[in-house]
């Protein structure tokens, strides 16, 4: 005895395969999908990079501290005095401090 309207056990299997079919296709897009979005992804990093990464250094992965830099040549000159002030801070001075913090090289 079968009740109207309920479907068959042929017409479930031809549901079930064209659901199946259906979910393949779907999994197959998301693939598709998720491989671009990888490689939009890529495309931004390295236009970042271009966009954001210094453009006048020679080499990117060395850092300069001028800091260090003249600290480290102060002790190899085995000069004791402090390095010079900024030329920002001396510009302010009255020209007698300024030429007794930067002395003429003789």
């Amino acid at each position: 005895m079968t009740r109207p309207g309920t479907p068959t056990v042929e017409e479930l299997m031809a549901l079930l395969a064209a659901n199946a079919a259906e979910i393949a296709a779907l999994k197959a897009e998301k693939d598709i999908l998720a491989q671009r979005v990888f490689k939009l992804e890529e495309e931004l990093a390295l236009a970042q990079l271009h966009r954001f990464a210094p453009r006048s250094e020679k080499h990117v992965d060395r850092v300069f501290n001028e800091a260090e830099q003249v600290a480290l040549e102060d002790e190899a000159e085995g000069d004791r005095r402090p390095s010079r002030p900024s030329t920002r801070y001396c510009a302010r001075l009255p020209s007698a401090q300024r030429r007794r913090l930067w002395p003429v090289a003789a």
